[in-house]
């Protein structure tokens, strides 16, 4: 099993987009397949073609995010089609990383030809150089149904990496013990990475972790949690006995925006950092459970990810940094507001926050007493405005439509 993605990295029709999955790399994806999305002017609905198109514009526009998730299910797109036009779209309207349902092989075959083309490939040279990814849910306890079991099979087939990810819910798919729920997760995870490598020796496979238990007063899975943080470290330890690299995600049980919600996404991406994750699923928008995704959250999210990614960053210790002579110059008792060094990086000193403020009360009363929430709000409607699609040469435009026309014309692929 050495050789299953030891360097993993995922390549895109923009190769300044590939993303590394392995070692000390991290990546991050957006919010991965909730069927409603909401925002403070709209207000909650179900997802259409127009949500889906905005939330990847925001993909696009922030740096935060490096990957597509499937940020909101559009549901106004007959399900045989679906996935040829959500394809497209991410293909033109977004150059990074794509994804994948796994539904049906169909369904796979037609999205990877279209990353084929948008990379101006052909499916066996595609099959070369992986460039979008799936996830593997299994129905725990130990069963892998059609969908999930062929869906696997085909990734492998076209070289593609697979997230395999067991839906664990400690007391509730598995006994009341977080020690079993790993068991179940461990075992899950190397039932599929096992029939993946019989499909095809060394296709590239991803450990991934959703581990967390019930809520005994609801049923409901409890994400976000304390027990769910000890599952993400734990796994992270599984992963790197088995050389693989690490899924972990950002998620929450909070149903709108508020304090729940951003300290329930915080303890999921400390917890990953901690476990060594290589891939942050649903990094940004997850709300409700993965049930919703917030416009207002996705922007939050976006400041919790970036602030976690500086904290990563080394801090530089040498004799510039260390400023003694500076210290010296200023003497005791003084202060380093008007130095030099502080009005030549002023911008560029320290973490700069979208959202979060220092404004005493007073002057947070007067600019309006806006939440975080609230804050979020004009910086999506900012970036939609700001949007501009990435380059993409006609031909390759061109082709994408006509693969689309003729697939639909074809009547699309069912679930299985």
């Amino acid at each position: 099993l050495t050789s299953v993605a030891p360097k993993l990295e995922l390549t895109p029709r923009n190769p300044a987009r590939a993303v590394k999955v392995h070692g000390n790399f991290l990546a991050t994806a957006a919010v991965y397949g909730p069927p409603t999305c909401t925002d403070l002017l709209r207000g909650r609905r179900s997802g259409t073609m127009n949500d889906f198109c905005e939330l990847l514009k925001l993909t696009q526009f922030f740096n935060a995010v490096q990957i597509n998730g499937w940020p909101v299910e559009p549901l106004d797109i007959e399900v045989p089609i679906r996935h040829l036009h959500a394809a497209r779209a991410m293909l033109t309207l977004t150059d990074k990383v794509p994804v994948l349902f796994s539904q049906s092989p169909q369904r796979i075959r037609d999205v990877i030809a279209m990353c084929a083309i948008a990379r101006a490939e052909t499916v066996e040279e595609f099959a070369k150089r992986p460039g979008v990814y799936s996830i593997i849910n299994t129905n725990t306890p130990l069963v892998f149904d059609i969908p999930m079991t062929t869906g696997i099979m085909e990734m492998a087939k076209h070289g593609q990496p697979t997230l395999l990810t067991p839906f664990i819910i400690a007391g509730a798919s598995t006994p009341a013990t977080m020690a079993s729920a790993i068991a179940l997760n461990n075992a899950e995870i190397l039932f599929g990475l096992v029939l993946a490598q019989l499909t095809k020796k060394g296709a590239p496979m991803i450990y991934g972790s959703a581990v967390t238990s019930a809520d005994m007063r609801t049923g409901a899975p409890a994400y976000g949690f304390a027990d769910m943080q000890r599952g993400t470290i734990i796994s992270g330890q599984m992963a790197r006995r088995y050389n693989m690299p690490l899924r972990a995600s950002s998620f929450s049980s909070s149903n709108v925006a508020d304090f729940a919600s951003g300290m329930e996404s915080a303890n999921a991406v400390f917890a990953g950092m901690v476990a060594g994750n290589n891939f942050l699923m649903h990094s940004t928008g997850w709300l409700e459970g993965g049930l919703c995704c917030g416009y207002e959250k996705f922007v939050l999210d976006c400041e919790l990810v970036q602030s976690m990614m500086h904290m990563l960053e080394p801090v530089a210790v040498n004799a510039d940094t260390l400023a003694l002579g500076e210290i010296a110059e200023t003497g005791p008792g003084g202060h380093f507001f008007g130095s030099q060094r502080t009005l030549e990086t002023v911008e560029t000193a320290f973490y700069r926050p979208m959202i979060s403020i220092t404004q005493n009360y007073g002057s947070w009363k007067e600019a309006g007493a806006k939440d975080a929430a609230q804050r979020a709000l004009p910086i999506w409607q900012n970036a939609l405005k700001a949007y501009e699609p990435p380059p993409l040469d006609p031909a390759i435009s061109e082709a994408l439509d006509a693969f689309v026309a003729t697939r639909t014309a074809e009547g699309g692929a069912p679930i299985l």
